[in-house]
C-alpha cells in the first residue's frame, strides 16, 4: 500500500508535458490541410524558400517547381517530394516544413467573387455573411447554383466529403431561410453563367465601339441642325 500511495503521489507531480511524451507518436501525427500556412526552407539555395498557403484545391506553389499536392500529407512527406523535385536542380537539397499557423477557423470563397480566399470563420456564420465580406460577388456570377464541399468526421474517425448547392439569389430577394448555416472548413465556389463569356466579350469590345458610335452620330446630327 505504502509503495502504491508513493507512484501516485510521483506521477502526481509529474508536469503534463512530461506525460504527454508517452503518448503514441500516432496520436501526434498531423496531415497538411488546405488554408495552413507553412514555411517551406530550402538549403543550401534558400533563395526559394518561401511561406506559402495550402490553396483550397491543396496545392502549394513552390518557387522553381510550380504547384505541389500537400493536403492529406504530413510534414516529413512533403518534405520527401519537395527533395526529390529541388534534386533536379539544386545539389544535395535539404527541405524543411513548418507548419506555421493552422487551417482551424477558416473557409474559403473561391470562383466569380471580388476577394477570393480564406475567411476566419466564426459560430452562425452564415453564407451571406461570408460573400459580404468577400465584397459581393462579380457580375457574372451564377449566384443561384453555388456550390459548398464540405468535409464532416463520421463515426469512425473518417471524413465524409460533401457537396451542397446554394441558391443565394433566393437570399438576395428575401428568402433568409436559403442563407445557408456554414460550417469550419466550408469551401464555396461561386460559379460563372454559362453566357457570360461571350456576353462579356461583346461587353469588352463592341459595347464601346457601339456607344461611341451613336454618340459621333448623335453629335452630327445635332451640329447640323444648328
Amino acid at each position: 500500500m505504502s509503495l502504491a500511495l508513493s507512484i501516485l503521489t510521483l506521477f502526481s507531480t509529474v508536469p503534463a508535458y512530461s506525460l504527454e511524451l508517452t503518448l503514441p507518436a500516432a496520436e501526434k501525427e498531423y496531415f497538411i490541410e488546405s488554408g495552413d500556412i507553412i514555411n517551406v526552407n530550402v538549403f543550401p539555395a534558400e533563395e526559394f524558400s518561401k511561406e506559402v498557403t495550402v490553396q483550397p484545391d491543396g496545392t502549394v506553389d513552390i518557387p522553381l517547381i510550380g504547384p505541389v499536392k500537400a493536403r492529406g500529407l504530413k510534414s516529413e512527406d512533403l518534405e520527401k517530394t519537395l527533395t526529390a523535385k529541388f534534386s533536379k536542380y539544386v545539389a544535395n537539397p535539404n527541405v524543411t516544413i513548418n507548419v506555421r499557423k493552422f487551417s482551424s477557423n477558416k473557409v474559403a470563397v473561391i470562383g466569380q467573387i471580388t476577394t477570393p480566399g480564406y475567411y476566419e470563420y466564426r459560430e452562425g456564420m452564415r453564407l451571406l455573411d461570408l460573400v459580404a465580406q468577400a465584397s459581393g460577388p462579380q457580375d457574372y456570377a451564377r449566384t443561384a447554383k453555388i456550390r459548398i464541399y464540405r468535409r464532416t468526421p463520421g463515426p469512425d474517425g473518417k471524413f465524409k466529403e460533401e457537396v451542397l448547392t446554394a441558391d443565394l439569389a433566393a437570399v438576395f430577394n428575401g428568402k433568409m431561410e436559403k442563407n445557408i448555416l456554414m460550417m469550419n472548413g466550408d469551401i464555396v465556389y461561386i460559379p460563372r453563367k454559362k453566357y457570360s463569356s461571350a456576353a462579356k466579350w461583346i461587353t469588352d469590345n463592341i459595347v464601346p465601339w457601339a456607344t461611341l458610335f451613336l454618340f459621333t452620330v448623335t453629335a452630327g446630327i445635332v451640329v447640323n441642325n444648328r
